[in-house]
């Protein structure tokens, strides 16, 4: 989800029954409800697992150093100090927001568990609701308030059901960490697509891969470019291209890398470390829409954009700027930003539907 943008608030389940145990059990389900919506809104985060009090102290002490410059992150292709630290502050407050409606959901499943087995007859009402969400939302469609409400009953669901096996077990809580993020691969991702410039040949006897292969170059000379972390990292000699911008980045399909060597981009086989395509020299920025990414935005020269998604190519826009891009955001629907105008002096704004690559030009920046 987009920062800013709130989603939908399914809202409480009412049902008329006189029987205190069913209303008790209806009560619950909503109160699960507003657990989960509050979980829902916390802040998104790449980092895959909640945070101990200790590391969330560690988290704020490393996002004040680094908007401090007191220290560097790790994977300098893939996040400025400010957007780490940005990162870390977000896990922060998600957690803070996250944990405690996880707890309240364990407690109001273990309550609910407890009226269940008490009173089963509370049973066909807590399907009937269940049925009757899910209903709305085949009605509304998939984006709409009912459907967010079916998720959530669902959730209540699962929840309920690993209190009654927590419960059978005799645990008290689960101290495995839990998966926050979109796709745990996040960090699998990064480390693959770490990179670093070399000054000098690495040491002798470590092989280099030649992207493109010798003999198949243009002689525009080449740079050495260390990719990956640790077990991971190989080293390539990427002949150069007519821009400044070197980077690397899983693409959305997460079975390829794009590099870009000094502009020349490269589309690279993450395993093999083959060379599959060459996208030319005139790389002049990359811009990925999440963490993992489902668009990779390539900025060509500052003139047109080129967009991949988890398919491969999307589309290639005609020309949009006659200098360069400022203020690049993303949409649900497009991609925002502004541009020189190729038929008047300064700014425009501009956007480009994402789902056809059709730009359209607006006024003044």
């Amino acid at each position: 989800m987009s920062p800013g943008v709130r989603k939908a608030r399914p809202g409480s389940i009412k049902v008329m029954n006189n029987d205190n145990a069913t209303e008790r059990a209806v009560a619950l389900v909503n109160q699960m409800l507003d657990a989960l919506d509050r979980a829902n809104w916390a802040p998104e985060s790449p980092v895959n697992a909640l945070l101990t009090p200790k590391l969330r102290r560690e988290f704020r002490r490393g996002a004040a150093r680094l908007r401090q410059g007191k220290s560097q992150p790790k994977y300098k292709n893939l996040y400025t100090a400010e957007q780490l630290a940005d990162i870390y502050e977000r896990t922060v407050q998600r957690d803070e927001i996250v944990e405690p409606a996880i707890e309240d959901c364990r407690r109001i499943g273990r309550e609910l568990r407890r009226i269940v087995e008490e009173s089963p007859e509370v049973l066909p009402t807590i399907a009937e609701m269940i049925v009757d969400a899910k209903r709305l939302a085949d009605e509304s469609g998939p984006d709409s308030e009912a459907a967010q409400r079916y998720l959530y009953m669902k959730a209540l669901a699962c929840l309920s059901q690993q209190s009654r096996i927590r419960g059978r077990r005799q645990k008290a809580r689960d101290s495995r960490p839990m998966g926050m993020a979109p796709d745990p691969s996040v960090e699998e991702y990064n480390q693959m697509s770490a990179m670093e410039i070399l000054d000098s040949p690495p040491a002798a006897g470590e092989t280099v891969i030649a992207i493109p292969p010798e003999g198949m170059d243009s002689g525009r000379g080449r740079i050495l470019i260390r990719i990956g972390v640790d077990e991971r990292s190989w080293t390539g000699s990427f002949e150069r291209g007519r821009q400044r911008v070197s980077t690397a980045c899983m693409m959305p399909d997460g079975k390829h890398l794009f590099v870009s060597a000094e502009g020349a981009g490269y589309i690279i086989d993450a395993r093999s470390r083959t060379l599959v395509e060459t996208i030319g020299t005139d790389v002049a920025g990359v811009m990925l829409d999440e963490k993992p990414p489902t668009l990779l935005i390539v900025d060509h020269n500052g003139v047109r954009l080129e967009a991949f998604g988890k398919s491969g190519r999307l589309w290639k826009t005609t020309v949009i700027s006659v200098g360069g891009f400022r203020r690049l955001g993303f949409t649900g629907y497009a991609i925002l930003g502004e541009a020189r105008h190729p038929k008047r002096p300064g700014w425009a704004r501009f956007f480009v539907m994402l789902a056809t690559g059709k730009g359209v030009m607006g006024g003044r920046g």
